[in-house]
Parts: structure tokens; sequence; C-alpha cells
């Protein structure tokens, strides 16, 4: 594919909020600004979205660090790498090489590589899932679709059971990932199962658990949850220690999913090395880009570990490079792949046609060039800085 004139960065906010706010273990999320990132070339536009949440997460930087970053050195250093390329927009593919190692850097570069990508895409005309190498008859037939579930304000076993089955009677997901912490777990989970003994269940616990500690939060009574054939148990300790991890999964028969602690694709490997996980929740914008989670999960595939795309409470246009991402071989679990109109206020989903090819618990990649189609203003929102590039710029 010829080289790509890059003309102009623009960077856009719009300050989104959750229909409800989703109580975890770590924290509560009901804010959700978003920033997207959009690169205009000789030949057209690409757009990039950020996955920052509001607040982070354990691991996570905030949103404004991440805008922040974004402003002052983002743009900047693709148009650096464009003018040393005599104005050529560098390859997505080198993206993540033009920034750091830290959380905040990651983000950035998900963020620029997935404007890139799609600029790539559209000039080229051929659709994300096909670049990652997605199969073709996997992109025909769809991905599965997970929810994800928080704790009830009222903490009530018949709440979480009620929200979880207008979901499973609409026949709108593949999977429901529980989030839970110590002294909510096994009683919520308990009744799930006895409500529906077919549906996939994941538990969350964001790393709210420590082994062998005294009290509720002991790691080990999570064997309780042993009989109730989840899917996994995620995250339940703190993500730093591989070593602790690898000696709960070896205690427990609930198969063990890292979140948090697979934070680079460093991180992945030496999980997987330890023997720390028996699934993965792998977030491209964590990782550093959609082209580094594709490594993970071959990598993860090679190992014999399971995968499941994670989410971000994206938008419908982020949303879709993750469905696109979840059809490559080792995903073996449903992603987080629900409509964003479901979670995000304002015309954000499928309903508004921002995430094409929902349909009931499965979603098509988006057949169309490029990442999806472009956000529109409403979602988008307003742009907050402009650099131009190439002559005069």
């Amino acid at each position: 594919m010829a080289a790509l004139a890059l003309r102009l960065v623009e960077l856009y906010r719009a300050d989104l909020r959750l229909r409800s706010p989703v109580v975890t273990a770590a924290g509560v999320h009901d804010l959700r600004p978003v920033a997207f990132v959009r690169v205009v070339t000789d030949t057209g536009e690409g757009w990039g979205e950020c996955a920052a949440l509001a607040g982070g997460t354990s691991v996570d930087p905030p949103f404004a660090s991440v805008l922040s970053a974004l402003e002052d050195a983002g743009a900047a250093r693709l148009i650096a790498a464009a003018s040393a390329r005599e104005g050529a927009l560098p390859a997505a593919s080198q993206v993540a090489a033009l920034f750091g190692s830290s959380p905040v850097a990651h983000v950035v570069a998900a963020t620029i590589e997935m404007a890139v990508l799609d600029a790539e895409l559209r000039s080229s005309e051929v659709p994300l899932w096909e670049r990652l190498g997605v199969d073709g008859a996997v992109a025909r037939a769809g991905v599965r679709v997970g929810h994800l579930v928080g704790i009830p304000g009222d903490r009530r076993a018949e709440t979480l059971v009620e929200r979880v089955g207008v979901l499973v009677r609409a026949g709108a997901t593949a999977r429901v990932r529980v989030k839970i912490e110590p002294g909510w777990d096994v009683e919520p989970l308990r009744a799930l199962r006895t409500a529906f003994p077919e549906l996939a269940l994941q538990a969350d616990a964001n790393g709210s658990y420590r082994l062998d500690a005294p009290g509720p939060d002991d790691a080990t009574r999570l064997s309780a949850l042993d009989g109730l054939s989840l899917d996994c148990v995620e995250q339940p300790l703190q993500p730093g220690d591989l070593a602790a991890l690898a000696q709960l999964a070896a205690r427990l028969e609930t198969p063990l999913a890292l979140d948090e602690s697979l934070s680079s694709l460093r991180r992945v490997r030496d999980a997987l090395r330890y023997g720390a996980c028996d699934v993965a929740c792998l977030k491209p914008a964590r990782l550093g880009g959609l082209l580094r989670a594709r490594a993970a999960v071959a990598a993860c595939r090679e190992a014999g570990v399971g995968a499941f795309v994670g989410g971000f409470f994206e938008t419908g246009f982020a949303r879709s490079a993750d469905a696109a991402l979840a059809g490559l071989p080792g995903f073996t679990l449903a992603g987080d792949l629900s409509d964003p109109g479901e979670y995000l206020e304002g015309p954000v989903g499928a309903s508004s046609g921002a995430y094409p090819g929902l349909e009931g618990a499965v979603v098509r990649p988006y057949g169309g060039p490029g990442v999806a189609p472009a956000p529109t203003p409403a979602v988008a929102g307003v742009p907050v800085r402009r650099w131009l590039a190439g002559p005069g710029g």
C-alpha cells in the first residue's frame, strides 16, 4: 500500500455518562468522558477512540492524564515521525514504537494506532477484521456477545437475578460477567446459577481478595465457587504478584482469569510462563493497541490458555474494533461486546447505527472499509485541538 501523506491531526472530546452507575470492588463508574483522535491524509481520514476511564483503575491511568498526554505529546510525535518520513504517515505497525512503556503511553499509542489503522484501511478499502487476520467465515457468522453486571446498589441477590434475567430473556447475551467483592460473592452467584443453569457466568473480583488472609477477603474462600461451573473467577488478587496468583490458581478448581495483571505484552508472557492464569482478559488500550492485543492472544493460544476481549465502556466505534479483534483464534470466551447504547447515554450504540452488526447475542465485525463508520458529531463531541502537518504545518 502506498504511503499516506499526513495533513492534519485533530483531538475531540465528548463528556458522556453511564445510564446507571456500575459498582465494582474497586469503585463506582458513572462518568464516561471520551476523546477521539482524527488524522487527515491526502486520501481521507482515520479515527481513533481513547479508552481511558474517568478515574482510571488500579493499573489504568485516568482520562485527564491521557488527554493531557495526547495534547502534549501524542500528536507532536506522530507529526514528527511523519516529518522524518518526508511527510508520510507512519504505518500502524510502527505507532507503538513512537511512545514509551508507561500506562499512559500505552493508551495514547492505542488511540493513535487505531486512527492510523482506520486511515490505512479506508484508503485501501479493507475491513479491520481482514487486516487483523480473522477468518472470513468467522466474520460472516459473528462472535458471541458478553455483558457486564455490577454489584446492585441494594446488594440483594434478587435484584442481580432480575437484571440478568432481562438480558437472558431478550436473547442479548452469551455470557454474563458479574462483579464480586468480599461479602458479595458466593451467594449471589449461587442464586444466578440456580436461576440460569445453562448461562455462561464469570466472576470479576477486581483484586479485592488476599491470599490466606483472615476474614471474608481470604481468596481461598473462593473455592466455594468451584461447584457453580463458572467459566472463570477474574483477578481475585492484586495484579502485581504473579507468584501468588499462580499459587491460588493451583488451589482453585474454577479457572483463574487475569485482567489488571496483564498490563503489557511482556506481562502477558510472564503470566503464561508462571502458570498464573487459565484465562486472559485482553484489553487493547492497556496493551498498547490492537496489534499488540493480536500478539497477546497468539501467545495465549500457543500456551493453551483461553482468552476474551475486555471492555472499557467504549462507544460503538471502539467496540466495533473489539468485535473484529474477538474473531481471532484464541479468543475462546465471549467478549465484552454488548451494545454501548445499553450502558452509555446518547446516540452511541446499535440503536443509532454506531455499532453495526449486532443481532441478539452475536455481533458481526464491521464489513466496510476501516474500523467502523466514522463517529457522528453527537458521538465524537467537539474538537479541542488541531495540528497542521505536511507543507505549511
